[in-house]
């Protein structure tokens, strides 16, 4: 009954921005720890607000996932509208809105929805432009985390026996995190804290709001990540990896 959930159906293509097809139902993948923030001008890519933020930040990996993520959602709302083409990238502001619990871009008078994940300098992010029932999250997959231990602390009874009935370690974590980034993705798609989603059976949950769920597990130079999207079943989302951001114009 579960195994689709863990059949890796989610295509991911690495492309360069300079190849990016449309950006509407697409989620950008990129690691950010390869960015050398000394070769950006912050103050050219990043609001006023946004800067307050990152200057708040001592963590390189978290300023580095902060500005990859923010350059992609600005590039990508520039391919789905024209009409901002010639927006700077610092006249446009990301903040999270606390009563929707989502992060908005604001460009001139239009706000959007966005998504973003991040794990370990690992950055996704997309634009919600409809507005509709989506969400999508990355985790690192790890050996050492006592994840064994954290399901039977957290899950429901049912998906810790799927996770310990597993042949050895490593179908143990990627069982367990599989079902980490369903139940991180259905919180985001439906505005629900993710405590509320641990102990319910997110299989069931998935089936109560009608939501359908895509997942891979992505590779990076250094380290292995489990990415689900949950969306609508009639929505067609793609994921891309970029591979090089010397061709973006930034301006």
């Amino acid at each position: 009954m579960t195994a689709h959930f863990f059949n890796n159906a989610l295509t991911i293509t690495p492309t360069d921005f300079a190849n990016l097809p449309e950006g509407k139902s697409t989620v950008l993948l990129f690691d950010a720890n390869t960015l050398s923030l000394a070769n950006y001008n912050l103050a050219s890519l990043l609001s006023e607000f946004e800067l307050t933020v990152i200057n708040r930040r001592k963590n390189q990996i978290a300023k580095k996932e902060y500005v990859a993520s923010r350059l992609l959602l600005k590039l990508l709302v520039k391919t789905t509208h024209p009409e901002f083409s010639n927006v700077p990238l610092n006249a446009i502001n990301t903040s999270f809105n606390q009563s929707t619990a989502k992060l908005e871009l604001h460009i001139n008078e239009c706000v959007i929805n966005t998504c973003i994940s991040h794990s370990h300098g690992f950055v996704g992010v997309a634009l919600n432009l409809e507005s509709e029932g989506f969400g999508f999250d990355l985790e690192k997959i790890s050996l050492t985390r006592p994840f064994e231990k954290l399901a039977k602390h957290f899950y429901h009874t049912d998906e810790v026996t799927l996770i310990t009935s597993q042949p050895n370690t490593q179908s143990q974590a990627n069982t367990f995190f599989r079902i980490w980034t369903l139940k991180e993705s259905l919180a985001k798609a439906t505005s629900r804290p993710i405590a509320k989603l641990l102990s319910p059976n997110v299989f069931n949950e998935l089936t109560l709001v009608s939501l359908a769920a895509s997942s891979q597990v992505v590779n990076t130079q250094t380290e292995t990540f489990d990415l689900t999207l949950v969306h609508k079943k009639s929505t067609d989302w793609r994921c891309f990896v970029l591979t090089d951001l010397s061709l973006i114009p930034i301006r």
